[in-house]
């Protein structure tokens, strides 16, 4: 499978809600950073991530990633996106992310993620969404 493959299938992946999925096709040692926040390094901490954040994606917050453009060049692809969180029960509001998304693939696993995005955006809408002032 080709780098962008690869990435869309991962894409996919969150877009069905199988966080399981979207975790195996990470390296076991794959860099993963939202700038400007602080990396995680290795599967295991990207996964603890996902069940420790506010949002508890997958589980509380069914994740949906809007592709708006992607390009690949040798092992990396970007992307151009809107990540949306949605509530699964249903109570709570929406929100957006507007982001541009960097990955490099080797051997069939993304190895190395990084999403660019305005943090008080994301942080206004995790308040909102959590009910928090």
């Amino acid at each position: 499978m080709s780098p962008t493959s690869i990435v869309t299938e991962f894409i996919n992946a969150w877009n069905q809600n199988d966080i399981g999925k979207a975790m195996g096709m990470l390296s076991e040692d794959v860099f993963y950073h939202n700038i400007p926040m602080e990396p995680i390094r290795g599967r295991a901490g990207v996964q603890a991530f996902v069940n420790n954040s506010k949002l508890k994606l997958g589980t509380r917050t069914r994740p949906h990633w809007q592709l708006l453009a992607i390009a690949e060049n040798g092992d990396t692809v970007l992307t151009e996106r809107i990540d949306a969180f949605h509530a699964m029960d249903g109570h709570r509001k929406s929100f957006d992310v507007p982001l541009m998304g960097v990955f490099r693939v080797a051997d069939g696993k993304i190895t190395e993620w990084k999403d660019y995005f305005d943090l008080e955006t994301f942080r206004r809408g995790v308040a909102e969404y959590c009910g928090e002032d």
